[in-house]
């Protein structure tokens, strides 16, 4: 929802406006009866007033009167799709509006219509902001596999090609060798104080938290010379020459902005980047652990989270190999989504709402554990799994993601 965003939207948002009226009504009667409408925009948004769409700006085609929709359908083959359609409720503007709509479905576009009381009209074009504001930085994203998939993976192959005409972003591979030489070649005898903070250390050595920040500055190096946005790394391929793992890594990156995922799973990753620019809070990937059906409930772990999602991390070794440095986090109770982006195209979509219940501390599951009660879905996770990680976005945010994947027109 819109409201896990607010601090972010505000009047710096820019919205061009173009003024559609009949010369019928005239046109300092029809602005002085408007006038209510103008000041709400202006007061609420960076106004642009032009006759041409602009490709920096959200545009709105105001409907001020009726009989616009010659001029509309003049206009109309260089407007940026989707078209967005804001209607009055007098000058005869609602009626002219929904046969504009009605001809723009004819072409198989998207169109909406702004209509109702101004505190409706303000959430509904701060919506369309925040997803125009996302598909470009999903366009203007490179988004990296560091090694490819885990070999586990087999259901979680992402078609790079169709992927990306779909969400129009740029997968970019790195071999896993180019982050290993790297990690030899960065020498790091200290940490600074991101890696000093945990609230307990259980099992790892000084030495052990070094040899993961090696891997972090390694990481940063790689992000840096190919203007990676995001990764997901096949980090079970550290284990072996280094001895440590990914996971205190990934967590910082995530929590400097850098949406990175585990275990080479590009599902996950395009997920937890989704998240993060229509939240703007990074995200948890954790494997389903035990499912309830009766009571509701799903027990999720990974050895790795987010710092700043959490109310205090300890460091322990990685779960299954008992070495290296992994993140234990300790989550507040609160809502959450579950979400997750699958099949080759990454156009399908698992969601559904909840409630983290408790913490849990098990040997025998990854490090950081939550359980979480939710209202519906456990049932189709079940059914119609798409892979074997799940994201947890902080907040109810549902129809933010079912709003968004309608924006980009993949059906649900």
């Amino acid at each position: 929802m819109i409201e896990e965003r607010d601090k972010e939207i505000d009047k710096t948002m820019k919205i061009n406006i173009i003024k559609l009226m009949s010369t019928l009504h005239g046109e300092e009667n029809v602005i002085n009866s408007l006038r209510p409408t103008m000041n709400f925009l202006e007061d609420n948004f960076d106004v642009n007033y032009q006759c041409q769409d602009s490709s920096e700006e959200i545009t709105v085609v105001w409907v001020m009167t009726g009989g616009v929709e010659g001029k509309f359908k003049e206009i109309y083959p260089w407007l940026k799709k989707p078209i967005i359609l804001l209607a009055e409720d007098i000058n005869n503007s609602l009626p002219a509006a929904l046969e504009i709509l009605a001809y723009v479905r004819e072409q198989n576009e998207k169109a909406y219509i702004l209509h109702g009381n101004f505190d409706e009209i303000k959430r509904d074009l701060e919506k369309f902001c925040l997803m125009q504001d996302a598909v470009k930085r999903i366009e203007n994203a490179r988004i990296a596999s560091i090694g490819g998939p885990s070999d586990w993976l087999i259901a979680s192959h992402v078609d790079f090609h169709k992927a990306a005409d779909r969400w129009g972003c740029k997968f970019i591979y790195i071999p896993i060798e180019d982050l290993l030489k790297s990690i030899k070649e960065i020498e790091c005898e200290t940490c600074d104080d991101y890696f000093n903070k945990p609230a307990e250390t259980v099992g790892i050595s000084k030495k052990d938290v070094q040899e993961s920040a090696k891997i972090y500055y390694a990481l940063k190096k790689l992000v840096r010379e190919k203007n990676i946005t995001a990764l997901t790394l096949k980090c079970f391929d550290l284990l072996d020459p280094f001895k440590n793992t990914g996971c205190l890594p990934l967590a910082r990156l995530n929590d400097e902005g850098i949406i990175a995922g585990c275990e080479g799973d590009m599902p996950s990753l395009v997920t937890m980047f989704l998240a993060y620019i229509l939240t703007g809070k990074p995200s948890f990937m954790a494997n389903p652990s035990k499912i309830d059906i009766k009571a509701n409930t799903i027990l999720l772990a990974h050895c790795t989270v987010p710092a700043s999602i959490v109310e205090e991390y300890s460091l322990k070794t990685h779960f299954e190999s008992g070495i290296g440095v992994a993140v234990a986090g300790k989550f507040a109770k609160q809502p959450v989504t579950l979400v997750k982006l699958g099949g080759k195209n990454l156009d399908k979509l698992y969601v559904a709402e909840g409630s983290i219940v408790g913490n849990t501390d098990d040997e025998n599951r990854c490090r950081t554990q939550i359980k979480v009660q939710v209202e519906y879905g456990l049932d189709s996770l079940l059914e119609n799994p798409l892979g074997n990680h799940l994201i947890i976005v902080p907040g109810k945010v549902e129809k933010l993601f079912r709003d968004f994947m309608s924006y980009m027109e993949i059906k649900q």
